[in-house]
């Protein structure tokens, strides 16, 4: 299976030299270019690229866009993405076009972290010489827009130490917010979604459940509707545990297909 840790047995110029064979002649090995690409990781299979250029003088990318069809190409140039550069190209994907896939944008702008918000702002930038702010202001809108727009900032205070006096105040102004007779903006409370460690936020979490009876996610869902509501719900998903989080796209996607 595919892995993100490196295959100790890789060598570039021999699996280069094995994906030449596999695609030579008349029909494509296919279950040969599976087992040789997922035995390795991303970064090993990026090292592929420059001998099989050099051997061969062909791009490997195109020569597996050339020899592989349907969904096996889908997923096979996939993994032959860096994993920012598949990032990019679905956040671009989703909002190309006449409509936009608000799902797409959730799951990768709500899970990376600050560094790889980052690479995917600058690499959106370098690729479409568009901004990924200004493409997903035109695209999204109202509470919607300023969260995205706030987290691909990339400034998660990822591994500050929690605080207990500050949670209960985040969790009284998250309260506070929800009482439409305080005029507060919802949206300065439930920032902090955004913009806290997971382990301040879990405090956050219990004190507004002493302190309201109500937990996050029931008062998330009492408050938003619609794409603001399943993004802040994605963020306390990934806020206490990003492999739940995956796990439950995972089965969402398989549940549609």
């Amino acid at each position: 299976m595919a892995t993100i840790h490196p295959s100790a047995s890789f060598d570039e110029d021999l699996a280069a030299e094995a994906l030449e064979r596999a695609m030579r002649g008349y029909g494509t090995d296919k279950q040969k270019v599976i087992e040789i690409l997922v035995r390795c990781n991303n970064a090993q299979r990026q090292m592929i690229r420059t001998p099989y250029k050099v051997r061969y003088g062909k791009d490997l990318e195109n020569e597996l866009r050339r020899e592989l069809s349907g969904d096996l190409e889908d997923v096979i140039l996939a993994l032959m993405q860096t994993p920012t550069k598949r990032d990019v190209l679905d956040l671009q994907k989703a909002m190309k076009g006449f409509g936009t896939n608000e799902k797409v944008l959730i799951e990768i702008i709500a899970s990376r972290s600050n560094d790889e918000l980052r690479a995917i702002r600058n690499t959106f930038y370098t690729t479409y010489d568009k901004s990924l702010e200004e493409t997903i202001w035109s695209e999204t809108s109202g509470d919607f827009r300023r969260m995205l727009v706030l987290l691909i900032q990339g400034t998660r205070d990822e591994y500050g130490i929690p605080q207990y006096h500050k949670a209960v105040q985040d969790a009284q102004q998250i309260m506070r917010a929800c009482d439409k007779k305080s005029g507060q903006d919802k949206f300065e409370a439930f920032k902090i979604l955004a913009t806290a460690s997971p382990s301040h936020l879990a405090y956050v979490y219990s004190e507004l459940e002493t302190i309201s009876g109500y937990s996050i996610e029931k008062t998330i869902d009492h408050e938003y509707s619609g794409d603001m509501k399943t993004l802040l719900l994605a963020l306390v998903m990934v806020s206490q545990s990003k492999p739940k989080f995956f796990a439950h796209q995972i089965h969402n996607a398989i549940k549609v297909w």
